[in-house]
């Protein structure tokens, strides 16, 4: 996928499924999976909700969000360093989460530090 892409306004809200259109008009539906940002950019992270050719059921699909709000762009990323690094740090956010007890300094809704 080396188009660069729009979000639709639309979105399924049952099961998060979003419409990406490419510069072609291709619309192609994936899950949101999550965004990070990192290097004082932004990265989001999509896995297929449909059937996509060349892309793996279980891929996650990474872009960079570029665009002012209410004009953003999803670009590919071929800086194959880059991609690895931006994966690295969402897998290392992902874990941190998935270790918070909910007791933790800087957890959302937990009281730790805040007393």
């Amino acid at each position: 996928m080396t188009e660069q892409y729009h979000e639709n306004v639309k979105t399924d809200e049952l099961d998060d499924v979003i419409e990406l259109t490419s510069d072609k008009g291709e619309v192609f539906k994936f899950y949101h999976i999550g965004t990070i940002e990192y290097k004082d950019d932004w990265f989001v992270f999509f896995q297929r909700a449909e059937q996509i050719e060349g892309v793996d059921p279980d891929e996650l699909v990474i872009f960079k969000l570029s665009g002012d709000e209410g004009n953003e762009v999803l670009l590919p990323i071929d800086d194959e360093k880059l991609l690895d690094e931006v994966y690295d740090e969402f897998m290392r956010e992902l874990a941190e989460d998935d270790e918070c007890d909910g007791n933790c300094a800087g957890c959302s809704g937990c009281g730790e530090g805040n007393e």
